[in-house]
C-alpha cells in the first residue's frame, strides 16, 4: 500500500460527486499519489464518510462538503472549505452531473437549466473561484468528465449532452485562456457502470459490444484523471476511456440499443 506521507505534498483536489461510484475512486486514486482530498457530496454523507475513511486508512488526508451544485453559492463553499481543510486548492475534477433522460419533444426549460446548471456553469464558477484563491507562483489543473458519446452524438438525454458539449468547449478555451497558471483537461468515459435504466444483462450487452470486447471501469477512469492531473505538459487535451465504444455510431443511446 502507497501511503501519501511518502509522497511529495501536491495539495488539495475537490472532487465533485466524490462520494461514491466513479467519483469514489477518483478520490482514492488521487489520495494514493499525494493529493489531499475535499470530498463533494449533495445527499450521499455515509458514503462521503466511507470514501474518507478509506482514504484515511490508506494514510491520506481528506474531509467533505456538502453541496447543491444547482445553487450558484455552492462554488465559493467548496473552495473555502478546502481551504478551510487544507489551506489552498490545486485541482478540481468536475465528476458529478444530472443525468436524466430527455429528446426534442420531452424537452422542458426547467431539465435543460438543471442540466446546465449542474454539468456546466457551476463547474465553471467553481474554476473561476479556484483560479481566483490561487497564491502568486502556485499551479493549479482541472479534470473535466465529459463523455464518450460527445464524439459521435444521438438524440437521447439530450439537455445532458449539450452540457456536456458546453464542458468541451470551455476544456480548451479555459485551458489557453487560464495558462500558464492552470491546466485544464477532461476524460471522456464510455459505458462504465449500470445505469437506472438498464439491467445486469444489457450492461454486459453493451460492454462487450464494444471493440476491445470489454468497458472501462472505474478505475480506468481514474488512472486517466490521475494522470492528467499530474501531466504537467498537457492542457486542453480529451482522453476518450471508452474500449473505442465511440466507433460503434449509435444511433440511439447504449441503453435503449442493447435492452
Amino acid at each position: 500500500m502507497i501511503h501519501t506521507r511518502w509522497l511529495m505534498n501536491r495539495g488539495a483536489v475537490i472532487v465533485t460527486g466524490g462520494s461514491k461510484r466513479i467519483g469514489r475512486e477518483i478520490c482514492i486514486h488521487l489520495s494514493r499519489i499525494g493529493f489531499k482530498i475535499l470530498i463533494h457530496h449533495r445527499n450521499s454523507a455515509s458514503d462521503a464518510e466511507e470514501t474518507a475513511r478509506i482514504i484515511i486508512s490508506n494514510g491520506g488526508l481528506a474531509a467533505i462538503c456538502q453541496a447543491d451544485l444547482s445553487e450558484v453559492s455552492s462554488a465559493k463553499k467548496l473552495v473555502q472549505s478546502a481551504i478551510e481543510n487544507f489551506g489552498e486548492v490545486s485541482g478540481i475534477v468536475n465528476n458529478a452531473s444530472v443525468f436524466i433522460h430527455d429528446d426534442i419533444s420531452s424537452l422542458s426549460s426547467d431539465s435543460w437549466d438543471n442540466h446546465m446548471n449542474v454539468n456546466a456553469k457551476v463547474p465553471t464558477l467553481l474554476i473561476r473561484e479556484m483560479y481566483k484563491s490561487l497564491k502568486d507562483g502556485f499551479k493549479a489543473s482541472v479534470v473535466n468528465i465529459l463523455d464518450q458519446k460527445l464524439s459521435n452524438p444521438n438524440p437521447d438525454y439530450l439537455s445532458y449532452t449539450a452540457s456536456k458539449y458546453v464542458m468541451l468547449g470551455l476544456t480548451e478555451s479555459l485551458s489557453r485562456g487560464l495558462a500558464p497558471n492552470v491546466r485544464v483537461n477532461a476524460v471522456a468515459p464510455g459505458h462504465t457502470l449500470v445505469s437506472d435504466l438498464q439491467t445486469n444483462e444489457g450492461f454486459s450487452k453493451a460492454q462487450s459490444s464494444s471493440p476491445l470486447g470489454f468497458g472501462p471501469s472505474p478505475d480506468d477512469i481514474a488512472e486517466a484523471v490521475c494522470y492528467l492531473m499530474t501531466a504537467r505538459a498537457v492542457t486542453g487535451q480529451v482522453i476518450y476511456v471508452d474500449s473505442g465504444e465511440r466507433f460503434l455510431s449509435r444511433s440511439r443511446d447504449v441503453v435503449f440499443e442493447t435492452e
